[in-house]
């Protein structure tokens, strides 16, 4: 099964790769193959201090967003895939985007039009998340969804090892 093989590839990626950026780009290429991405991030999870942390981006950034920075978890695709069960697909109009998640604006401007997101657990503590974009209009399926959450199972020990 192709899904299978991905999900032992991005294991084998996250025990072999010595920094976040590599395996943020080895994870890229290989999700590249099986889904559209304009943009991928792995952000850090501090659920307490409600942040996300950008640790890795590639592809289709927000101005003035480089690796290490911050931002409030509230209202945004993140937080609504972990009240989701660890997970979210979202694509559609701008407008409708925008009023479901005002914060998202500035990625919208940079001509995403869908994202998948999966919050990832680490000892039963959501502490990182996979952010997929992609330009095209409701690019993700549900079983995309499925995929990057079997990824994000196989790897977020590695991110939390990688973490710093």
């Amino acid at each position: 099964m192709e899904s299978d093989r991905v999900v032992e590839e991005a294991a084998r990626a996250a025990q072999s790769a010595a920094s976040m950026e590599e395996l943020g780009d080895r994870l890229s290429e290989l999700l590249r193959v099986v889904m559209p991405i304009d943009r991928m991030n792995i952000g850090l999870l501090d659920v307490d201090g409600y942040v996300f942390t950008d640790a890795y981006v590639a592809g289709r950034n927000v101005p003035g967003r480089k690796t290490g920075h911050r931002r409030t978890l509230s209202g945004t695709v993140v937080e609504a895939g972990m009240r989701e069960g660890g997970g979210i697909v979202i694509g559609g109009p701008v407008e409708a985007l925008v009023e479901r998640f005002p914060r998202l604006k500035s990625t919208l401007d940079t001509g995403i039009r869908s994202m998948l997101t999966v919050a990832l657990e680490h000892e039963g503590i959501y502490s990182a998340a996979l952010v997929l974009a992609s330009a095209q209009p409701s690019a993700y399926s549900a079983q995309d969804l499925e995929l990057v959450r079997r990824v994000g199972a196989a790897i977020v020990g590695r991110v939390k090892e990688l973490e710093g």
